[in-house]
């Protein structure tokens, strides 16, 4: 990350300079002026009309790198400049006849000076700029902004803070608006308690803790510590009348302070005792006696609909109040999930690399950080739940795998979405918000990937170890995937005969989207030879080319009697086409163990078949991740157009046996994958009718399981929601009659909607009434209203899309039990069985007849 002092980039100018007191990145950047420290010293007030604004006396330190600079411009939005000043050594050099021009509408202030700056390396001068300003806050501005909140005992109150990632420091106070500029921040917070016609304020918050506190003439002066360097999206200030309470972790200093209404502090009980419990985790799995944080994380609780914490939030974070506050008869299980993750999230990025550390840590590449953060996040909250941290029963690690999977391809497979190497270069609070998902949970997917297939244990002893090591240092992506081979490969760094980890890794973040494995099996020789033949995996008809990723290939078959390799089936391909020998004695071959590869999977209508049968017969004799896997695939590759309705109907018709969430869960997105525009299955209403009346027919014997639970364990809160949702959705009547019931009886307000239906609630009555809700909704209620109001919206602009088409009436003729057909010669195997080198290239002889088969038949 760029310091304050940049050095020159050669190719754009050959008089810039560089200073000597911190780490350069090459990088060339157009500015002449950088910032060193801005000093604040802020005068808010808060009237109870609603009347909000704060005069600002600032200094700005700065030094030149450049000569004949006669003009500093600085970004300014939506402020009152009253007047400017520049001095070099107690000197004041500003242009008396034109200070300065502030251009409201572009933003810009600029300040003239009546000589030139002195380059800094030459001379050694700084430059302080003092500028006097007023703002005025509204609800609505960018930035900063003010927050009317209701105190059950005396009434409305006001808070103003801060948000200022997207650029929007312009609108708190005139900067450099650059993110890759980091400086030293110095507040001072002048205040008086309390006057006529002014709310009285007990709390003022920064990113540094406060250094001494005087009264003085009415006014309290609060003197906050300087900060270490940071950028002006970390920066930031809140000002209210708030209470705390705060939990320490168990063997360091390392605190969580919650702010919020004091008469709503015991809501925050949860998400203490939560915050407190990940914290424990992360020290304990960390293995060193070094604190997330020097000093204290405060969390405030924003009585707004804040959409989560800023990512570069470290020390002072900011969100809504429904992702903090816990109210039992209020908070649904989806929104609990929600809050968990968002500051499991948050803590592993802090503890990843913040600037308060000393020395402190930067990730070269932010997407990484951030992937890797959301990856830690799933880890942690799989411990918190198996580890009884919160219930008795285990949530295993692997359904919070299937879920950064299933979101990360939601996203990946179209043609213009970037490779993560792409990212290199740009900030994490810079990449567009459409690229989130891919940046978070594509990342924190493969590395899932590399766990799985280098082994758990080993794959978390190399990466907490790395993380030990690089501490107060750079950490690369480049640098990791090295560390990574050192300690998990043997043998002159081979990774299972073949490929290393960072071979693997490499080979994803540089290619865009993921790939399908369409799985040949010929019966005809002993042993069965099955090819494999990667491309990518695209839902519209373009774009569809075969792809070379080094895949880890891991399977699992029916019939285990004289298999050649089924304790350890794992090897990689690289290849577009690939074939191996094994002896599946007429069973079905299931490629993905644990579903933790990043590829979907197509077999032949045989093996499919036969995968079929086994679901009807017995699908527990299949791994429920598996279980997941396979159905998410058959969703998606009907939708792709590589999977006819019968054979589709076929697989997915046991699931009126199935009792998983996590195959419940690849059931729901799945389906939703049937509506994906454009998608090669030439989707129609009459179609999506159908696919509705079988989810209809399969959802019943879970629905009826789960609404006549009483079970209030998370996980099975969760399965019940997402069920009564999906159920609702496809118009289940049971359900919408139920749903109705629920909603009548809450207008007679004779008992309280139950918080895990109201969604389906809300989206029932809408799509029944068109739009006629009940009035005066709380946040809660409101945030559901909002995603039910959505998707009503987005299933009349499906209907609308969609053509009439004609129902199938499809005679489902295929049997389960039917040997596959006999098949013209395989190609040869290659000499090598899966247990060996998997990566080496294929035999051009293997090639060429595979080739030529698939081509004829």
């Amino acid at each position: 990350m760029i310091r304050v002092f940049f050095s020159l980039c050669l190719m754009a100018s050959a008089s810039a300079y560089i200073t000597t007191s911190l780490v350069i990145d090459e990088e060339c950047l157009n500015f002449t002026v950088y910032p060193v420290q801005y000093e604040l010293i802020i005068k808010p007030t808060i009237f109870k009309n609603q009347l909000f604004f704060y005069d600002c006396d600032m200094v700005i330190t700065v030094i030149a790198n450049a000569p004949e600079v006669t003009m500093i411009e600085l970004d300014a939005k939506d402020l009152v400049i009253n007047e400017t000043v520049v001095y070099r050594d107690h000197t004041n050099i500003i242009n008396v006849n034109t200070p300065f021009t502030y251009d409201r509408v572009n933003g810009k202030l600029k300040i003239y000076l009546n000589e030139p700056l002195r380059v800094y390396k030459r001379f050694n001068t700084q430059y302080q700029v003092r500028i006097w300003f007023k703002k005025i806050v509204r609800y609505d501005t960018p930035g900063v902004f003010a927050v009317r909140y209701d105190d059950d005992i005396e009434g409305e109150k006001y808070m103003i803070l801060t948000r200022l990632s997207r650029n929007h420091a312009k609108y708190f106070f005139p900067c450099f608006d650059n993110n890759r500029f980091e400086a030293v921040f110095k507040f001072k917070i002048n205040t008086i308690p309390g006057e006529r016609g002014m709310q009285y304020i007990n709390s003022s918050l920064v990113i540094a803790e406060e250094q001494r506190r005087m009264n003085r003439n009415n006014y309290i002066f609060i003197e906050y510590q300087p900060s270490p360097q940071v950028s002006l999206n970390e920066i930031g200030f809140v000002y209210s009348q708030f209470s705390n309470a705060s939990m320490r972790a168990r063997n360091t200093n390392d605190t969580i302070v919650i702010w919020a209404p004091g008469p709503t502090m015991i809501y925050y009980n949860y998400i203490l005792k939560f915050g407190q419990s990940i914290m424990n985790l992360i020290h304990e799995y960390s293995t060193i006696d070094r604190p997330i944080m020097y000093g204290p994380i405060n969390i405030v609780a924003v009585p707004s609909n804040l959409n989560g914490y800023e990512i570069g939030s470290w020390n002072l974070l900011t969100n809504g109040y429904i992702r903090l506050a816990y109210v039992p008869e209020l908070t649904s299980i989806r929104q609990l999930e929600k809050m968990t993750f968002e500051l499991t999230q948050q803590l592993c990025r802090i503890w990843l690399g913040n600037p308060g550390e000393h020395p402190r840590t930067t990730w070269k590449e932010e997407w990484f950080k951030e992937g890797v953060a959301t990856y830690f996040a799933y880890y942690f909250l799989g411990k918190y739940h198996h580890n009884g941290e919160s219930y008795k029963t285990g949530w295993p690690y692997g359904f919070y795998g299937l879920e950064m999977r299933h979101r990360a391809m939601l996203v990946d497979w179209h043609h213009s979405t970037p490779s993560l190497i792409n990212f290199n270069r740009t900030l994490a609070v810079e990449i567009p918000p459409r690229y989130t998902e891919l940046m978070t949970m594509k990342t924190a997917s493969l590395l899932w990937m590399v766990e799985n297939w280098i082994g758990t244990e080993k794959f978390h002893a190399a990466l907490v170890k790395y993380i030990n090591k690089r501490r107060g240092s750079y950490i690369s992506i480049e640098d990791f995937m090295i560390n990574l081979d050192k300690e998990t490969v043997e043998c002159f760094h081979q990774f299972f005969n073949g490929s290393t980890s960072s071979r693997v890794l490499d080979s994803w973040i540089h290619q865009s989207g993921y790939p399908v494995i369409n799985v040949e099996v010929f019966r005809d020789r002993s042993p069965n030879v099955i090819l494999l033949k990667q491309r990518k995996f695209m839902f519209t008809k373009e774009f569809r080319y075969d792809t070379k990723f080094l895949i880890p290939i891991s399977y699992v078959i029916q019939h285990n009697q004289n298999c050649y390799n089924c304790h350890q089936p794992r090897f990689t391909i690289s290849t577009s086409t690939y074939s191996f020998a094994e002896n599946l004695n007429g069973g079905w071959i299931i490629l993905n163990r644990r579903a933790s590869g990043y590829y979907r999977v197509n077999y032949d209508a045989d093996t499919w078949l036969l995968i079929a049968k086994t679901l009807q017969e017995n699908h527990l004799s299949i791994d429920e991740l598996n279980r997941a896997q396979i159905v998410s695939d058959v969703f998606a590759l009907y939708a792709a157009g590589d999977l006819s309705y019968e054979l589709a109907v076929e697989i997915l018709s046991y699931l009126d046996k199935e009792q998983s969430y996590a195959v419940w869960e690849s059931a729901i997105t799945g389906f939703e994958l049937l509506k994906i525009e454009y998608a090669a299955c030439d989707f129609t209403k009459a179609l999506y009718e159908e696919w509705q009346q079988f989810m209809r027919r399969n959802v019943k014997a879970i629905y009826d399981t789960l609404v006549e639970d009483l079970e209030q364990q998370q996980q099975r809160r969760l399965f019940r929601s997402n069920i009564i949702t999906f159920a609702c959705a496809v118009q289940y009547e049971p359900c919408l009659h139920r749903v109705r019931q629920l909603y009548t009886q809450q207008l007679g307000r004779s008992v309280g909607l139950d918080p895990d239906s109201r969604q389906a609630c809300y989206y029932t009555v809408l799509s029944d009434h068109s739009g006629a809700l009940m009035q005066n909704l709380t946040w809660f209620e409101d945030e559901d209203r909002q995603i039910a109001t959505n998707r009503m919206r987005e299933e009349s602009r499906l209907m609308y899309r969609l053509p009439p088409g004609m129902k199938t009436n499809a005679n489902l003729f295929l049997n389960a039990t039917t040997h596959p057909s006999s098949r013209p010669s395989a190609p040869a195997p290659q000499t090598r069985l899966p247990g060996s080198s998997g990566t080496l290239q294929t035999s051009i002889v293997c090639i060429l007849v595979a080739y030529l088969f698939t081509t004829i038949f």
